[in-house]
């Protein structure tokens, strides 16, 4: 397998330095980069604050690595909105990422739609993301708010984007753990303008629009600056897409040939999804059967297949015409496996992407007071609207017409009927209403007191309103058979806990709804098809809405300057004071908080509040210069003392060194620890008791029929069966208990080292710059909530079962039912992440007054592990979803006013082979667990005009799809036939224009 992986690495490698020999990537080079005239003579270029310390320096003598992407960078490459422009930087793109559609697909935080920033894979939470240099409250729904939602502020506001590419927490404080992310935003406009931007994809979905109209005035003593800004993105739901609209086993046999199921009902490969409109099959003693009952909605079963399977019309109930027995053989050749419902129109109009809309004003403003002090504020109002349409399973129990149950009426013999159907009733809403204000005052002390140096205090509000809305099924309504009990059951093995029916449930009144029962028609082929009566929808369905408040308060006052002269330089200075409170108040809807949402959790009020006190210093100390091999040789120091109500104290450090050996070579590092305070839902979050089905957590149910049928790897199958689960074991009984909440009082806060080294060269010969920088983080006592379902998977799946320590979150009964769940947050993960980050720039003059700029921005991970345990350490990098290396390049060729890119994102191979077999145990059945190298083209040609600029360009030029891989195989998220992950492109080619214009 290391033989394997290294060949994997070096392919990778290799075919990322094969684009580069024509050198470089994207203009995102680091503030670090020297130009040769800056190395000659940095006191010729004025000093500024650059992202990673808060003394005034060159930007190019910067210890820290910084990299810098402009907002123009971004809009000739047809990105339209600042997740976008984000997310697709190179120590962003070979992680996973919260985009639009993952976080309408899994729970994450900040709620649907929700998109954030994460640094070097190492979460949204330890990415500290500033605006104007300045701390930006987090925005999102529902309990998990903790990070700034980039939906928050349109990219035509922004200039440019600068990443620290290290731990800062002892410059910014606590969150800076993996990099910091500083959104610096335009100023300085006089008069009015318009910016506008579309894009069409080729196919139907996932268009996206914007317009944004501003003015600003500067005059001797200040500015002002409005821009107000419309964006709309409309829905791509799964249908939309061939990648997405057709789950696939995706799987061959020896030669290299297709073998999935066929489904001869229209020749073609078997879509796979949810399995819908069939009843699932126990006897009294909830042994499950292989086959289900489906309805032959198109008339044509009878076909392919026999009502019965050969001389097993014993082991399955009689059933009226029209119901045939489908999935019995477990044989995917089988045409009773290929007609299996497994794909539902609902399943294809669920959100890939959600509707978003978004308006946002955005105001700053500054005036000279006097010579000495200027004052200076910022207001951001934002809302964004999403809407999402989702489907899913829904299930009961019932007795056969032999039983008294009127409702099963033609389905006879010892059985239970679990009629099983999807319903797109699992529609989601989200209104993000987000305020965010800044004032301050700043400047010198003057000629006289501390001539030189200078000051800035300032306070900022940031005010997040989240209303959130979702579908639910209610839970005393699905389980109304109570209401069609006498109040007693047959007592008939372990079937005795479904009540004996009676004919009807009319005048029965639900306990938690109060709603009056309906008899469900649950065995209708209607109903299994999702089509409900008025009445059953009504009495069924509901849809709740939460509010969720967020409030941050942080005010800081700080002083830069110089301190003394030594031989080498001045010692340069900062210094400064921080004060911060923040509160979550999250209140779900009635209905969560009542308990009656079927197959779902009761959760209460999340909420509470902390307050975080700092102080903090940094030095820039130059020790040597002008002598042989060392033009320059400068340390910085920083330190932070942090006070947290909930937590404690503690201390931050950083050390940097940059050494300009000669003009043309510059040699730089830094160490320094951050730390991460738990956030607030970490530590408030209200206990939840919840009930999870056993299908939905149980991956041991009737292990052996998912071996046999494909579904299963043969080491969890091996797993379940050393845990003793019979072959057959159906999970057919109670739900599982999970139970979880904050850790208030018993959580500590996150640590972390990082430890960066790098080396510039700018020669002279040619107008080339390149920087590498090796990185190595290390974040110790992580916070994380594992969820019910990835507990019990993961032991399963664990490559040290049974040992491994989240064997020991939960428990079985004697009936090898799941019965709890223990599912806190916990300081339980370490992780290591180690990689390489290169940029190249080079330029050339081409005949005919041509322009050439070749920009490559790439990183190589090396080491991303994860340990939620000190003895269950998981290596991650290069796996599927987390490749080991991504790239940029561009080319930019400009003449007068014309302007043209071509520019290539590159993804990296990656594989799951490592861990996961590729194969089953016979070797007749071969799996694809990897994904290729992917390259994605975008060309643009822009032309500037006196007064206004038009572009027009195409994004994934040739089609590229996201990779294929096989389902059920390896460790990653799927839609449709593709791997589910933030670095692949779901839209496919589109067409973009863009247009600004200045009065």
């Amino acid at each position: 397998m290391l033989t394997h992986r290294r060949h994997l690495l070096a392919s990778t490698i290799i075919a990322g330095l094969a684009v580069g020999v024509a050198l470089p990537a994207m203009a995102q080079t680091a503030a670090p980069l020297q130009t040769t005239d800056s190395a000659k003579d940095t006191s010729e270029v004025e000093a500024v604050v650059v992202t990673g310390s808060r003394i005034k320096r060159n930007e190019f003598n910067s210890p820290d690595p910084v990299q810098v992407i402009t907002a123009d960078q971004g809009r000739l490459k047809g990105i339209g909105n600042t997740a976008q422009l984000l997310q697709s930087s190179t120590i962003a793109s070979g992680s996973p990422q919260i985009t639009a559609a993952v976080s309408s697909a899994f729970v994450t935080d900040g709620g649907p739609g929700s998109e954030t920033i994460s640094l070097r894979g190492l979460g949204a939470n330890r990415t500290l993301v500033l605006l104007n240099g300045r701390r930006a409250g987090p925005a999102g729904v529902r309990g998990g708010v903790s990070a700034f939602d980039l939906n928050v502020l349109p990219v035509a506001a922004i200039d440019r984007v600068e990443i620290l590419k290290d731990g800062a927490s002892s410059v910014y404080g606590s969150d800076a753990v993996a990099g910091v992310v500083n959104i610096i935003t335009k100023r300085g406009q006089d008069g009015f303008s318009i910016d506008a931007f579309a894009s069409q994809p080729q196919r139907h979905g996932g268009q996206e629009f914007r317009t944004s109209a501003g003015w600003g005035k500067t005059f001797s003593r200040g500015f002002f600056n409005i821009t107000y800004d419309y964006a709309k993105k409309t829905e791509q739901s799964n249908g939309q897409r061939a990648w997405t609209n057709c789950g696939q086993a995706y799987i061959f046999d020896a030669n290299g040939k297709r073998k999935d199921t066929i489904d001869p009902r229209t020749g073609t490969t078997q879509c796979r999804d949810l399995l819908y409109d069939q009843v699932w099959l126990y006897t009294l003693d909830f042994e499950g059967r292989d086959g289900k009952l489906q309805y032959d909605y198109g008339n044509n079963l009878g076909k392919y297949i026999s009502q019965y399977p050969a001389g097993k019309a014993g082991d399955y109930p009689g059933a009226p015409p029209g119901w045939f027995v489908v999935g019995d053989s477990l044989d995917p050749a089988n045409p009773d496996m290929g007609v299996l419902d497994y794909n539902s129109p609902y399943n294809l109009a669920s959100s890939l992407t959600p509707r978003t809309e978004r308006n946002t004003v955005f105001a700053q403003a500054s005036f000279d007071v006097n010579d000495h002090v200027e004052a200076y504020g910022e207001v951001l109002l934002n809302r964004r609207a999403t809407k999402t349409n989702g489907y899913r399973q829904i299930w009961t129990y019932l007795y056969t017409e032999d039983y008294g149950d009127p409702f099963s009426a033609g389905f006879t013999g010892d059985f239970i009927l679990s009629p099983t159907i999807v319903t797109p009733l699992a529609r989601a809403g989200q209104k993000v209403d987000y305020q965010r204000y800044v004032g301050g005052l700043r400047g010198d002390f003057g000629a006289n007191f501390l001539k030189g140096w200078d000051w800035d205090i300032f306070a900022q509000y940031s005010h997040n309103k989240g209303l959130y809305s979702q579908d639910v099924v209610l839970g005393d309504a699905l389980n109304s058979a109570d209401g069609r009990s006498d109040g007693g059951s047959f007592g008939i093995g372990k079937a005795n806990s479904i009540p004996r029916p009676t004919a009807s449930c009319v005048g029965y009144t639900t306990p938690i709804s109060k709603r009056k029962c309906v008899d469900v028609n649950w065995m209708s082929p209607d109903f299994l098809a999702g089509k409900y009566t008025p009445e059953e929808q009504a009495f069924l369905f509901d849809t709740e809405t939460g509010k969720t408040i967020y409030k941050q308060l942080a005010i800081e006052g700080s002083v830069s300057g110089d301190l003394f002269k030594l031989p080498a330089g001045t010692v340069g200075a900062a210094f400064g004071v921080a004060y911060r409170k923040d509160e979550i108040n999250d209140t779900p809807g009635a209905i969560t908080q009542a308990g009656n949402i079927w197959g779902s959790s009761t959760s209460g009020i999340t909420a509470g509040k902390d307050t975080t006190k700092e102080i903090y210093g940094e030095l820039s100390v130059p020790l040597v210069k002008s002598v042989p091999f060392i033009q320059s040789l400068d340390l910085s120091l920083s330190g932070r003392y942090t006070d947290v109500n909930s937590y404690g104290s503690d201390q931050t450090y950083k050390v940097g060194l940059n050494w300009q050996i000669i003009p043309s070579v510059r040699v730089r590092a830094t160490r320094g620890t951050s730390f991460r305070a738990p956030a607030l839902f970490e530590l408030y979050k209200n206990a939840e008791t919840g009930f999870v089905s056993q299908r939905n957590l149980d991956p041991c149910i009737r292990w052996q029929a998912a071996l046999t049928a494909g579904t299963l790897p043969q080491y969890v199958a091996d797993n379940c069966k050393a845990a003793g689960i019979p072959p057959a074991y159906t999970g057919a009984g109670a739900q599982a208990t999970v139970t979880s909440g904050g850790g208030a009082g018993s959580l500590e806060a996150e640590t972390s080292k990082a430890t960066t080294y790098g080396v510039i060269w700018t020669p002279k010969f040619a107008d080339l710059k390149v920087a590498v920088d090796y990185f190595d983080i290390r974040v110790n006592n992580e916070i994380t909530q594992l969820g019910a379902a990835r507990i019990v998977n993961g032991c399963y799946r664990s490559l040290s079962f049974p040992t491994d320590k989240l064997c020991t979150l939960f428990t079985r009964g004697p009936s090898n039912l799941v019965t709890t769940v223990t599912d806190n947050y916990l300081n339980i993960a370490t992780q290591v992440n180690k990689g390489l980050d290169l940029t190249v720039n080079y330029g050339q003059d081409l005949p005919w007054d041509v322009r050439m700029d070749v920009e490559l921005q790439s990183t190589w991970q090396f080491k991303d592990t994860t340990a939620l345990f000190a003895d269950t350490v998981v290596d991650s990098n290069g796996f599927v979803g987390d490749p080991d290396w991504t790239g940029q390049l561009n080319f930019r060729f400009t003449k007068g006013d014309w302007a043209a890119l071509w520019g290539i994102d590159m993804v990296g191979k990656a594989s799951d082979a490592e861990d996961y077999a590729d194969s089953n145990t016979t070797k007749t059945t071969f799996y694809k667990i990897h994904t290729e190298f992917t390259a994605y083209h975008s060309l643009s040609l822009q032309k500037k005009f006196e007064n206004f600029t038009v572009l027009g360009g195409v994004a994934n030029l040739f089609d590229e799809a996201p990779p294929q891989v096989s389902q059920n195989a390896g460790n990653y998220n799927m839609v449709g036939r593709s791997v589910l992950a933030s670095q692949y492109d779901y839209i496919g080619r589109r067409m973009f224009v863009s247009f600004q214009a200045k009065f």
